[in-house]
């Protein structure tokens, strides 16, 4: 077995459109590190597997593993399995690297235990927006760093897909991704930053992946169960700092905005969705002890959300 400096895990399924650029985007980078690309197909019935084994005929570093649909946190369990490099890095199958990402996130973890990049985001009807800037970057402690990532992160705080991870910590610390399909990214990365220092993480504050936000996808679909997911998510958090007390200060806050997202999730995605559903998940959350460790967008947002229901169900749905 070759040992690489980086491996890069790609879950596939069904993207026979955008999976060959993805994978370009990888080969394209100019870097002095060595990486495999594996790829860990989710039971693609189109084009995939085959537009992935003729990229497999151009560079002996992409290797091809399988899955029967047991979805994207399954797919990159298998990856980190397999993976032989001593850093990992992630990237979907619908999205791209930009120039240098690679170079410059490999340079960096010499001396890290975690680094962190930028993101470009691209919607369907043009707008892009960038993040940049880490809500962990001000932090002085381990403990500010976890809470602020609990009660004020942001698309790039949580994804994997913009980070470099170090392998042994992972499998030191039986790091792997629960599969249900949503959270687990974020699970992820909590369990990673609860296993390092805060002092161990470097931050690139430039937009390095190219995130494509499609229409349909998981996060876009209503989904009858997303309270369950919700609140077992919110359980396994609970259960990962249960031995950190200083951090249940920011426990509640965060639980404030998993119930705001399931609100949103709702708003854009729930034909059936009304003022009563809303105004019962909020109203726990008016009171003190949820609201202080959020931001003061976030407090305004569940104060009008549930005062004012009707408004802001017409306003939040304007972004569907």
């Amino acid at each position: 077995m070759t040992n690489y400096d980086i491996s890069i895990i790609m879950p596939s399924f069904n993207s026979e459109k955008s999976i060959g650029k993805a994978i370009d985007s990888i080969f394209n980078q100019e870097t002095d590190f060595s990486f495999e690309l594996l790829v860990i197909d989710d039971g693609s019935s189109d084009d995939t597997v085959n537009i992935i084994k003729s990229r497999m005929l151009q560079n002996k570093s992409i290797q091809l593993f399988y899955t029967d649909h047991k979805y994207q946190a399954e797919a990159r369990n298998q990856g980190i399995k397999h993976a032989s490099g001593k850093y990992i890095m992630f990237s979907d199958d619908d999205d791209e690297y930009l120039p240098g990402y690679i170079q410059a996130m490999g340079e960096k973890i010499k001396d890290m235990q975690l680094v962190i990049a930028g993101i470009e985001k691209q919607f369907p009807n043009g707008r892009v927006e960038v993040e940049d800037q880490s809500v962990m970057e001000t932090a002085t402690s381990d403990d500010q760093l976890l809470g602020d990532y609990l009660t004020k992160n942001q698309e790039m705080d949580v994804g994997l897909w913009n980070k470099i991870f170090v392998k042994k910590i992972i499998d030191d610390n039986h790091i792997l991704m629960s599969n249900k399909n949503f959270f687990e990214d974020s699970l992820f990365v909590l369990q990673y930053l609860l296993a390092i220092n805060w002092e161990q993480i470097g931050y690139v504050n430039q937009p390095m992946y190219l995130l494509n936000k499609h229409e349909g996808s998981t996060t876009n679909t209503y989904d009858p169960e997303l309270l369950d997911k919700c609140n077992e998510y919110i359980d396994k958090v609970s259960k990962l700092i249960a031995n950190r007390p200083e951090l249940e200060k920011y426990f509640r806050s965060f639980k404030a905005r998993i119930d705001l997202f399931y609100v949103h999730h709702n708003i854009l995605n729930n034909p059936k969705w009304d003022v009563q559903d809303q105004r019962l998940i909020l109203r726990p959350l008016i009171n003190s002890s949820y609201l202080k460790e959020l931001s003061k967008k976030y407090v305004s947002a569940i104060m009008l959300a549930f005062m004012m229901p009707k408004t802001y169900i017409k306003l939040y749905s304007k972004r569907k």
